[in-house]
C-alpha cells in the first residue's frame, strides 16, 4: 500500500552534474522527479513501485538523464521546455550550440556519456497546474530564468517545494543557455519568497532544507549582483569579448574543453553586458566595452 511519503534520493557524487538529487513519491500514482540519481535505485523503484508518472523540472541533461529507465511511465514537463526533451537537435538549438564546429561532439557527449535520451512527454503544462497523486496534491510552479521551462514542484499539504536548479548553491544561479534569463532567474527567485512552505528540496548541492529560505534565496540571488561587481571592476579600461571571457568571472577558471567553457561562459557574461548597458553602467565601441565613470 502506498504511504503517501515523499522520498528524497541523493545523487551519486553528491549530486554534482551530470548527477542530481532527485523524488521519489510513494503514492498512488508511484511519481519520480527528476530522475538522475543511482541508477540502480531508480530501477529498482520501478520494479517495486510500477513508476507511472516522471516529472521533468526542465530540459537539462542532469534532471532527465534516466528517463529511459521508466518505459512504462508518463512524462510530464512544461510546455516551454518540451520540445528539447523529445528532440537532440531542438535541445541543441535552445541551447545556442546548433551549428557549432564542437556541435557533433557536445550531441555524443549528450547520448553517450551522459545518457541523454529523446523523451516523448505525454503531458505538456502551464504554471499553476494541480494533480492529485493520492495522498499528495502537487502544483507545479513555472519558474524561467534557468531554461525557459523550469518548474518547481509544490506538495501543498506537506507544505514542501522542490526547488530543482534553484539549488541554493553557492557558485550561485546558473543561466549558461541563449534561452536562460538573468532578469527572469531573479523574479523567479522573489516568487518562491511568497511560498508558504517548511520543507525545500534541491536538486544539487544540500539536497535538504527546513525552514525559512528567503536569506538564502537572497544570499543566492545576490550572487548575480557580486558577478557584476567583479565584471565592472574588469571594465575599468576597455576590454575585447575574449578579454572578458578569459577573465572567468563567472567559473573562477576556465576548464576544458576550451571551446565549451568559452560558449557557457561567454553566454552567460553577454547576459550581464546587456543589464549593466542597459542600465547605463557600461558602454561599447569597436568591440570593446567598459565602465561608465
Amino acid at each position: 500500500m502506498a504511504s503517501g511519503e515523499i522520498v528524497f534520493i541523493r545523487g551519486e557524487n553528491n549530486g554534482r552534474f551530470p548527477n542530481a538529487h532527485c523524488i521519489f513519491v510513494d503514492d498512488e500514482i508511484p511519481t519520480v522527479i527528476d530522475p538522475a540519481s543511482s541508477p540502480e535505485e531508480l530501477e529498482r523503484l520501478d520494479c517495486e513501485k510500477g513508476i507511472r508518472l516522471v516529472i521533468n523540472s526542465h530540459y537539462h541533461v542532469d534532471h532527465v538523464r534516466y528517463n529511459r529507465l521508466f518505459p512504462n511511465a508518463e512524462f510530464m514537463a512544461h510546455e516551454a521546455d518540451v520540445p528539447a526533451i523529445e528532440s537532440l537537435e531542438e535541445n541543441a538549438r535552445i541551447v545556442g550550440i546548433a551549428g557549432k564546429p564542437w556541435a557533433p561532439f557536445w550531441k555524443q557527449v549528450m547520448r553517450e556519456v551522459w545518457g541523454y535520451t529523446e523523451t516523448e512527454v505525454a503531458k505538456a503544462v502551464v504554471d499553476g497546474e494541480e494533480m492529485s497523486l493520492g495522498a499528495n496534491t502537487v502544483r507545479l510552479i513555472h519558474t524561467p530564468g534557468h531554461t525557459p521551462g523550469h518548474m518547481c514542484v509544490e506538495f501543498v499539504e506537506r507544505k514542501a517545494v522542490y526547488l530543482a536548479d534553484i539549488d541554493l548553491t553557492r557558485f550561485g544561479p546558473w543561466y549558461g543557455n541563449k534561452s536562460s534569463s538573468i532578469d527572469d532567474f531573479l523574479a523567479s527567485i522573489e516568487r518562491l519568497k511568497g511560498i508558504d512552505a517548511y520543507t525545500w528540496y534541491t536538486s544539487h548541492g544540500e539536497g535538504v532544507i527546513h525552514g525559512d529560505i528567503k536569506d538564502r534565496l537572497d544570499a543566492y540571488a545576490s550572487v548575480i549582483t557580486d558577478r557584476e561587481s567583479r565584471l565592472l571592476d574588469f571594465l575599468s579600461e576597455p576590454r575585447t569579448m575574449k578579454e572578458i571571457v578569459g577573465r572567468a568571472v563567472i567559473f573562477g577558471k576556465p576548464w576544458e574543453p576550451r571551446e565549451m567553457f568559452e560558449f557557457f561562459e561567454g553566454t552567460m557574461i553577454e547576459k550581464h553586458l546587456v543589464r549593466l548597458e542597459r542600465a547605463g553602467l557600461i558602454g561599447s565601441e569597436g568591440g570593446r566595452w567598459a565602465r561608465k565613470d
